[in-house]
């Protein structure tokens, strides 16, 4: 995991920085979502899926401190999580302070949507869904207001 800046001077070379370290997260992150706040700026936190050895295929949920080079993941065994979608709390200071959220998809058939708080990325709530969903990659959040 890295951080990889597109000059937009004409220079030839991108800047790679940031890499971190695989034993932190697994076997590989994808569907990387930060704090929408933080679009086009130095941002410190990214939330992704990922894949918690033996398994390749997604199966957890990662939050990375691109600063600390540290790592925190959720997961349970026999679920597909959706990309992980970041909302801040309304009158929020800190980067992470917020919740994450995603549709999980069970081995089972069924379904249920997980709040993560964005800070600790400790389970805060789920809701079941009165039925299974198919496996989703990508979502969006769109206030009330």
């Amino acid at each position: 995991v890295g951080r990889f800046t597109i000059p937009f001077d004409g220079s030839q070379f991108g800047k790679l920085e940031t890499v971190m370290d695989p034993e932190e997260h697994g076997r590989g992150v994808d569907m990387c979502s930060i704090n929408p706040a933080y679009l086009g700026k130095k941002y410190r936190y990214a939330y992704a899926i990922g894949a918690k050895r033996p398994c390749n295929f997604p199966n957890s949920l990662t939050k990375l401190d691109l600063v600390k080079q540290k790592a925190k993941n959720w997961c349970e065994e026999g679920i597909v999580p959706s990309e992980p979608l970041f909302v801040a709390r309304p009158g929020a200071t800190d980067e992470d302070d917020g919740v994450v959220i995603s549709m999980i998809s069970e081995k089972n058939g069924g379904a249920y949507v997980v709040l993560l708080d964005g800070s600790t990325f400790e389970e805060i709530a789920r809701a079941r869904f009165p039925f299974g969903l198919p496996y989703g990659f990508h979502g969006c959040w769109v206030p009330e207001n």
